[in-house]
């Protein structure tokens, strides 16, 4: 894309010289259609022959094409059109080449409708308007689910009703060439069970609208047709695969001069023709305001009727912005509009949403009508990650009570730390508890191109895929409910969540079950100092029953200002007052009993926390669940808080975690069927039963060697068989690589069963069949496995089992 040929761009340059203007009335000579029968919410396309006075054909000020629709029902909807140049795809290389020299106008339409509709063309430019004849077509059903749409509960649904769950990822921009990068890229994620991404409109990705002269962009309203050609194919290549896409119009560093400054290229500064003197004259400026009114307008013209596309995104983490502080007001104010204006010109109503740079920004936004959802983005290196991430999911649910979208993540601001998780722990683990802790979807993580793609971590997405098949989100408006785990006992550990300048909760009391009060606590990264960035400053404090003698660690992360310094108060007693070093832990002993712990910086400026860290108070498996409106059903997911990146890799797998009792309250009394779920592979693993007495549903948890997903549901009577998993020993364990496997069965098995061999980190390795009887089989494995722990699941009918094995 950045080295295009140079012919292609003076085809493309010839579109805007050859132009016809007619200083006459407008006439409209030719309505052709893309066929007489159109499935529901399919794309309608018609393209037009007109002669009309304009100069620039992207400019709806001075000409305007529209197709008036009326459905069989008898209500009207007024479509924009748009003036495209046609291009001719390469398949093989993706390459494109223009198929005349000048563009035509077009017009797309998606029916919500079956049965005939009518339609008509106006056309306006600066010496009139005029309307063609009056036509039709039928639309009839056909398999498409419809728009994405929101719904009074927590989560997303087809026009159709169906649930849609995203799963997915970032994938903001392509690296070479559109097609085959997103074509190589997609196919990848769709293969895997993935159904989501994020595209923004960059410069130096896929944006319509850039300075005149930096690779083929020609200024203001004059929209980049390479880009858009581009865009053509691939929504409705995310159309065919069933892929939903929240399209990113604006990002941060185009109206930045500090944070990855794009400003001194934006075509809206003045110093290269633009109408803004300073990049925060964006958010104010009435041409300025203007001009991207065009672009949206543009926009939801050629694109509009996708399906693919499940939302508008007004900005990426807008909070970036020079002088963010200083003009909230005026930011605020400018999405509140341009929301309202996208409301207003799409007769698709598509949500709209917006992000941020820091979780506190930005409440009235989120708060204005026609924003439909919320988002938030965390970059922490830390190990348990997805707490963090869930954290912000509870906060912004009952902030602003609409769905919420962990629209980024990542283990810091360099795919260099991404890298030092090389078969993404920290996604699995990240993707499962924001979805059980009550985010519309799967948290999306970022580094696609340099992570993600080229360690092929796409089989993360599959047993998601096929869980969510399974679990009804919307059907029984599922909300994150308080749930703990007892026995398994370990520690307790808190990993602050707030970015730079945000303040976070003053004091925190922690029960005898290691649950925080307030539920949406949150802590900030950077613990400030005395001298500098004071008006930053929150240092913790917090109300612990410590049920034995324990310790209190607080462990520094890998930045620091200048000069900080540690001090841990106990009981109002100073015991640490040190240096404070990256990277370095601060402990003290924790008598028995109630404490208070306060956390302080008596030094010069910042230091950034990793994690505040409780001995012995709590459990080792830490629970995210989901309770149903009806209080009759529940679904989450545990973990063995030890798997997670940094430790497996540094001190390898961890014992299991064993004797850990799930405790769900404020549900109905009776008896439940519990369905576990495999997360290496979305299977059912077991099937068994529980009870709830007195508002609390307990589930004795099998050992945790990771994690497992559940649904239980209340059972209308006491009478029912529970089906049994496919229980199984191996040995000997260890093995060798190579050798047979001796596998014996608990109960009677059929002739054909299947067999699929993880690694540790959940990636497969190795699957295959094999025949036996009750007794014992033999499974021989590869000899090409490395040293280490592994996972063996034998599948039969609908029954599965996984037992772990490590190979020496």
């Amino acid at each position: 894309m950045l080295n295009m040929n140079k012919a292609l761009l003076s085809a493309v340059a010839l579109c805007f010289t050859t132009l016809v203007i007619h200083a006459q009335m407008p006439d409209i000579q030719m309505v052709a259609s893309s066929g007489n029968v159109i499935a529901q919410y399919g794309k309608f396309e018609l393209t037009l022959t007109l002669a009309a006075t304009y100069t620039n054909p992207y400019d709806y000020e001075q000409i305007s094409v529209q197709g008036i629709f009326t459905g069989p029902d008898g209500q009207q909807q007024t479509v924009d059109g748009f003036y495209m140049q046609e291009f001719e795809l390469n398949t093989e290389n993706g390459a494109l080449s223009p198929l005349a020299s000048e563009g035509v106008f077009r017009i797309r339409f998606a029916p919500d409708q079956t049965g005939t509709w009518t339609y008509s063309v106006r056309l306006t430019d600066q010496m009139g308007s005029v309307n063609s004849e009056t036509r039709a077509f039928s639309c009839v059903t056909g398999t498409n689910k419809g728009f994405v749409r929101s719904t009074p509960t927590n989560y997303l649904q087809f026009d159709n009703g169906e649930q849609y769950i995203p799963i997915g990822e970032n994938i903001a921009w392509q690296n070479v060439n559109a097609f085959t990068d997103y074509q190589s890229w997609l196919s990848a994620l769709s293969d895997n069970g993935g159904n989501f991404f994020r595209l923004w409109h960059a410069h130096w990705g896929l944006g319509i609208e850039w300075r005149s002269g930096w690779n083929s962009f020609d200024g203001l309203r004059r929209y980049q047709e390479i880009n858009m050609a581009y865009q053509d194919w691939l929504f409705d290549f995310c159309a065919g695969r069933d892929i939903y896409v929240m399209l990113c119009l604006q990002h941060h560093g185009q109206v930045a001069t500090q944070i990855n400054p794009n400003w001194n290229d934006s075509p809206y500064n003045a110093a290269n023709g633009g109408p803004c003197q300073n990049t925060w004259d964006f958010f104010t400026n009435e041409a300025a305001k203007a001009h991207t009114k065009n672009r949206l307008r543009y926009i939801l013209a050629r694109w509009g009727y996708a399906r693919s596309i499940m939302a508008w995104e007004l900005f990426n983490e807008v909070g970036w912005t020079d002088n963010y502080e200083q003009h909230r007001d005026e930011i605020t104010d400018w999405h509140i509009e341009m929301s309202a204006y996208l409301k207003t010109i799409d007769p698709y109503q598509h949500l709209v949403t917006t992000s941020f740079a820091e979780a506190a920004q930005e409440p009235i936004v989120w708060s204005a009508p026609d924003i439909d959802l919320t988002q938030t983005h965390y970059y922490l290196n830390v190990a348990n990650i997805e707490k963090a991430l869930v954290g912000g999911i509870t906060g912004y649910l009952q902030d602003y009570g609409k769905p919420t979208l962990t629209g980024e993540f990542g283990l810091g601001g360099s795919p260099v730390l991404a890298a030092a998780d090389p078969d993404g722990i920290h996604i699995h683990n990240a993707m499962w508890a924001t979805l059980f802790g009550g985010g519309l979807g799967t948290g999306m993580s970022w580094w696609w191109d340099s992570y993600i793609h080229p360690r092929n971590l796409y089989y993360h997405f599959d047993p998601m895929s096929v869980v969510t098949t399974v679990v009804p989100f919307k059907e029984r408006d599922l909300r994150p409910t308080s749930s703990y785990v007892s026995g398994a006992s370990g520690d307790l550990s808190i990993s602050p969540s707030l970015g730079w300048g945000e303040i976070g909760t003053n004091t925190i009391t922690i029960d005898e079950k290691g649950q925080l009060h307030p539920a949406n606590a949150n802590l900030g990264i950077y613990l400030y100092g005395s001298q500098w960035n004071t008006q930053f400053r929150s240092p913790p404090t917090f109300v612990v029953d410590f049920p034995v003698a324990g310790t209190f660690t607080v462990n520094t992360s890998s930045e620091t200002g200048t000069n900080p310094r540690i001090a841990i108060y106990l009981n109002g007693e100073k015991v640490v007052d040190q240096s404070a070093n990256p990277g370095k832990s601060y402990t003290i002993d924790i008598p028995a009993g109630p404490n208070t712990i306060k956390v302080d910086n008596t030094g010069t400026d910042w230091i950034t926390i990793a994690s505040y860290v409780f001995s012995g108070l709590g459990s080792r498996i830490d629970s995210y669940v989901l309770r149903s409106e009806d209080r009759a059903m529940v679904a989450g997911w545990v973990l063995n808080r030890e798997y997670n990146h940094i430790e497996v890799l540094d001190q390898g797998v961890p014992d299991p975690a064993i004797g850990g009792l799930l405790q769900v309250e404020d549900v109905v009394d009776g008896d439940y069927t519990i369905v576990w779920y495999d997360c290496l592979s979305g299977e059912i693993i077991n099937t068994e039963p529980a009870s709830a007495l007195s508002g609390t549903l307990q589930i004795l948890l099998p050992d945790l060697y990771w994690d497992l997903a559940f649904v239980a549901q209340a059972m209308p009577t006491r009478v029912r068989e529970y089906e049994q998993p496919l229980a199984f020993k191996l040995f000997p364990n260890p093995a060798k690589a190579g050798e047979e496997l001796n596998l014996r069965f608990s109960a009677a098995i059929g002739q054909s069963l299947n067999y699929r061999v993880y690694d540790a980190q959940g990636g497969p390795v190795g699957e295959g069949t094999f025949s036996g009887a009750a007794g014992s089989v033999e499974v021989r494995i590869s000899p090409e496995l490395p040293a280490g722990m592994y996972w063996l699941q034998i599948r039969e009918k609908g029954k599965s089992g996984t037992v772990p094995f490590v190979i020496n």
